[in-house]
């Protein structure tokens, strides 16, 4: 009797079907990935404008560049920022400020917890001290200045690196801008300290003061000090760290973010009538990759209001 072979079978209908889904599937992520990789590398320049009660007549009109979080790392060069802000040049702010964070370990370095570790961390410093020296001929008549994030380490290293470039470090301290007798101060807030509960009593509640903090977490405590004669002593406060999210699905960021930060994640608000100001920053944490947010970067004009 001849024994018969079997033929193999072709995929029925329900195969072929699940392999369209999966090669569907596929092909959306792939998209996804290659929008977010576009839409990070794409900085957007917002524009406000500032009504603050207390700032002086000399200073109505001045604008402020405000960005945070370059990260840099990856596609994101520090030849690559530094062009950057080569065209930001034309837009002629008066004063450039910094929100500290200006590199970044990355997904893989991050899972390895070797960000800033051993070589990386050479990496790192010299990733930014490249960059600074691309800012260092960036022209802003009233000053550049910057402060640290907590991630920014070697803080020494880190102001030397600024005052080469011609860049105030603004590391907890405060910095008095002189024009036609007039005062602007602004303030550098680099940790989230109790001791911010007295960081307003060297100023007076009728000074002008525009507040620099690495991150919205620090509000809370900031809100809760008052100037030396009493009542609040910060007119406007600029801060970043929350990169809007960077990658947001359903409304969910997937970074790890503090309550504080969670709660303002990007955009302009009012705490106590205070105007707070949540940049997305300029670059990325880990992959260059950005869903639902966008890189920012801001020039801010300050004017003066009625009392």
């Amino acid at each position: 009797m001849a024994t018969r072979l079997k033929k193999n079978k072709k995929p029925g209908k329900g195969g072929k079907i699940a392999l369209k889904v999966f090669v569907a599937a596929l092909l959306i992520v792939l998209i996804t990935i290659a929008a977010g990789m576009i839409n990070a590398s794409v900085v957007r320049i917002r524009r406000a404008e500032v009504r603050l009660t207390d700032l002086p007549p000399a200073f109505d009109g001045v604008t402020v560049l405000y960005a945070s979080d370059i990260d840099l790392f990856g596609l994101n060069t520090p030849r690559r920022s530094g062009e950057l802000f080569d065209r930001l040049q034309s837009l002629k702010p008066d004063i450039l400020l910094l929100g500290g964070d200006y590199t970044s370990a990355s997904l893989l370095e991050i899972l390895n917890r070797s960000g800033e570790k051993g070589a990386n961390s050479d990496i790192s410093r010299k990733a930014r001290t490249d960059f600074f020296h691309y800012i260092a001929s960036f022209e802003a008549p009233l000053g550049k200045y910057a402060i640290a994030a907590p991630e920014d380490q070697d803080r020494q290293d880190l102001a030397n690196t600024l005052s080469s470039a011609d860049v105030n470090p603004l590391f907890n301290r405060r910095a008095e801008l002189r024009r036609g007798g007039d005062v602007l101060y602004l303030a550098g807030i680099c940790e989230e300290s109790a001791n911010l509960n007295s960081a307003g009593r060297v100023f007076d509640r009728g000074d002008c003061v525009l507040a620099v903090a690495y991150s919205p977490a620090v509000l809370p405590v900031l809100l809760t000090g008052e100037a030396g004669d009493g009542g609040a002593w910060a007119d406007l406060v600029l801060s970043g760290h929350t990169h809007g999210g960077q990658i947001r699905l359903f409304g969910r960021s997937v970074l790890p973010l503090a309550r504080e930060e969670l709660r303002r994640l990007s955009g302009w608000g009012y705490e106590n009538g205070l105007p707070v100001l949540v940049t997305q920053g300029v670059g990325c944490e880990g992959v260059n990759l950005r869903l639902g947010t966008a890189p920012e970067i801001w020039l801010i004009t300050l004017r003066r209001a009625q009392p």
